[in-house]
């Protein structure tokens, strides 16, 4: 318990940190290098509450790529946290400028960096870039030109390289965490991330230990293939993605724990929008099961709909949907198109140097499964997933 407020609170290590590093003049830049649910967002939410109480007229920005990543994430913690000390006031939230303002003239305001009137905008004191990997070195060159004091930034180290690496070490503290220095996280959660070094080590490095890695090549390694589907597998949701000259891929992917199993349903060249839904009914595909498709093709959701089917467009997310597969123990029926597909399906290499991106082969049933997966995630899995979309 810390008593820095007129209320005793509840601290973790990685706010000590912070709040030291805060309060000292020699620093400019507070880097939070570490893995998922390490406390780096509550604690820095609590953190620049703190601050704000206890000095006048401070100016604190919190900024992420996207706002609705943000007002997901850091808005909502943040407005949390403040009803839970106590201290929030309906009154003082201009929702519609996401401005909150405490009673010593000091605000927080949220945006993104795609809003180009606030990241050029206004200076500020502090500036907190929650998922700073995410922004571009330009994005940091203007809000640093903007910012008097001190600038934050978190994130997990899952790229190779980064301008985050590059910082002056004379003006910055790098801050290393993990799931272990988070003192409220619940046991089933915990043993979520230590099941990453059974399902991908490259993910375990990153979202568990928060170390630098990167996947090698090959982007998917540790699928099981086995002949028939294990019972405790039930429910399900469909994956579909388009081609016509490449296959149309459609999977059915059960959810069950932390574990998925993939099960082809088609994979044909060709087909056209008819053909597809007369395979489909002929194979007796569940009508009233979610088909995430791939939304490039309107015109095809809109006519399978109208044949009875439940078609939705997919989060076509590439990079975070890769690694939200690896965070599931993943089992596949003994399909040899899927499994030429998962020997083949690669990241892109430039030189020696492995890119964060796949190259565009075999992707067809990879991208299908990533949409089924994607959509299980982040619907049956909210509550209690440390990794979030």
């Amino acid at each position: 318990m810390l008593m820095l407020m007129p209320m005793e609170i509840d601290s973790t290590v990685i706010f000590q940190k912070n709040y030291a590093a805060l309060t000292d003049p020699a620093l400019r830049f507070i880097i939070n290098e570490g893995g998922s649910r390490s406390s780096k967002t509550y604690s820095l939410c609590q953190m620049l509450i703190v601050y704000c109480y206890q000095n006048k007229n401070k100016v604190v920005s919190i900024i992420r790529k996207t706002f609705p990543a943000l007002r997901a994430t850091v808005m909502r913690d943040f407005l949390e946290i403040m009803k839970s000390m106590d201290i929030y006031e309906v009154t003082n939230h201009n929702k519609s400028e996401h401005i909150y303002s405490f009673p010593n003239g000091s605000i927080v305001e949220f945006f993104s960096v795609d809003d180009e009137q606030k990241i050029r905008g206004r200076k500020r004191d502090v500036a907190w870039c929650n998922e700073a990997n995410e922004l571009f070195y330009d994005d940091f060159t203007q809000l640093n030109m903007r910012t008097e004091d001190k600038l934050i930034f978190d994130y997990n180290p899952s790229e190779s390289s980064s301008w985050l690496y590059d910082l002056p070490t004379e003006e910055s503290i790098l801050i290393k965490s993990t799931y272990r220095d988070n003192p409220f996280l619940p046991d089933s959660i915990k043993k979520q991330i230590e099941d990453l070094k059974r399902t991908d080590e490259a993910m375990y490095q990153i979202y568990a230990l928060g170390e630098k890695a990167i996947s090698k090549s090959n982007i998917y390694s540790n699928w099981t293939f086995i002949a028939h589907r294990p019972t405790k597998f039930v429910k399900y949701v469909y994956g579909l993605d388009f081609g016509y000259n490449h296959p149309t891929a459609l999977v059915r992917v059960y959810y069950c724990d932390n574990d998925i199993f993939i099960e082809k349903i088609i994979y044909e060249s060709y087909l056209t929008t008819t053909q597809l839904i007369e395979r489909m009914d002929a194979l007796n595909v569940d009508k009233h099961i979610e088909i995430m498709a791939d939304y490039s093709r309107p015109e095809i959701i809109a006519e399978m709909n109208t044949a009875g089917y439940d078609v939705h467009n997919a989060n076509k997310v590439v990079k975070k949907g890769i690694d939200n597969i690896k965070t599931f123990g993943v089992f596949c029926q003994e399909d040899k198109q899927i499994m030429k597909e998962y020997e083949n399906y690669k990241w892109k290499k430039i030189g020696d140097q492995i890119m964060d991106e796949p190259v565009k082969l075999y992707d067809d049933a990879m991208d299908a499964i990533r949409y089924a997966t994607t959509y299980i995630r982040q619907e049956y899995y909210t509550d209690d997933s440390y990794y979030s979309f």
